[in-house]
């Protein structure tokens, strides 16, 4: 008689494996990794588990992740959110799949619906007479060297399409040379690969302006390019990804500019000006460094219905 051979997965003891620590060390990019602990902690939370092993993931069902979605909205959160953290739980228990630990992704979209996310683009892009009105405003900065800065900012955020938190890491020896052409070098990027952006003449003037300034005011001009020149502690050191953003924000208040108005607003509005510009789709892909070319896409869908609109072959006169 033949007895069987019975092949069985091997035995993970409780505290030998971290899921989630396995999870988190297969990112590229830190904020990445920040995101994703945030999210996934705020579910296990939701679930009342500290540190869930193997044997706890494996019995977590898709109606505990609904019963989370639905949680997140009586709480008030956003529809953007909410998906966001969705997508994280299913990237997670995707991995588990994976691996072979569980058998099926508890929030995969076919158990989980998501919330449908109403794109307004167009709203997020920054207005070319608020554009002239901020930069009017940076023009009247009477410290030479303040004036020099912001507006080195100010064109590399709207010519560039920098996250705040690139623009807030450039290094002046990420800036280049290639031929005639200036290029940028972004070794910390939100994909967590390197990445290059050609930069324009005019945001090349205002950054070399500032460098000189910055000499003339007996600084190094060395090191990280962006530095606070606040009178406090913070004097000299290198810009925060939120000090950007503060200072689009007063700039855009002393113009008389919404106050909502955002540093990651201008990477929208670069990639709306270049659209109406004429840029290609595969371009703007290209210069923004989307991963997908739907999410381009998106802003030239936007701004079809805006050119060509049906309201447009109304006539009552």
């Amino acid at each position: 008689m033949t007895v069987p051979i019975v092949i069985s997965k091997p035995s993970i003891e409780k505290n030998q494996f971290d899921p989630l620590e396995q999870f988190l060390a297969g990112q590229l990019s830190e904020n990445t990794r920040r995101a994703y602990h945030a999210d996934l902690g705020l579910f296990f939370r939701f679930l009342d588990l500290d540190l869930p092993d193997l044997e706890t993931l494996r019995g977590i069902t898709f109606r505990q992740v609904i019963a989370f979605r639905n949680h997140l909205a009586s709480d008030g959160f956003k529809r953007t959110s909410i998906n966001r953290k969705l997508s994280s739980l299913k990237a997670f228990f995707k991995m588990l799949v994976a691996a072979g630990y569980i058998e099926q992704n508890p929030a995969d979209s076919t158990l989980v619906r998501g919330y449908k996310v109403e794109e307004n683009l167009s709203g997020k892009a920054i207005a070319s007479s608020a554009l002239k009105k901020i930069l009017g405003a940076i023009s009247e900065e009477k410290n030479e060297l303040v004036n020099a800065r912001d507006m080195a900012i100010f064109h590399l955020l709207a010519y560039g399409g920098l996250r705040r938190s690139e623009a807030a890491n450039v290094s002046w020896n990420d800036i280049s040379r290639d031929g005639v052409f200036f290029i940028l070098h972004l070794p910390q990027t939100k994909s967590g690969v390197p990445q290059d952006i050609k930069l324009q003449q005019i945001v090349v003037h205002h950054l070399e302006t500032y460098r000189q300034e910055l000499v003339n005011c007996g600084y190094e001009a060395s090191g990280r390019v962006f530095i606070s020149l606040s009178r406090n502690n913070s004097h000299g050191q290198p810009l925060t990804d939120q000090s950007v953003n503060l200072i689009v924000k007063k700039y855009a208040l002393k113009a008389g500019v919404s106050a909502k108005i955002t540093a990651h607003m201008f990477r929208h509005t670069c990639c709306t000006l270049a659209i109406e510009g004429g840029a290609k789709p595969q371009q703007v892909q290209a210069h923004l460094r989307h991963k997908d070319l739907k999410t381009t896409m998106l802003y030239y869908e936007n701004r079809e219905k805006l050119t060509d609109n049906a309201s447009d072959y109304i006539n009552l006169e």
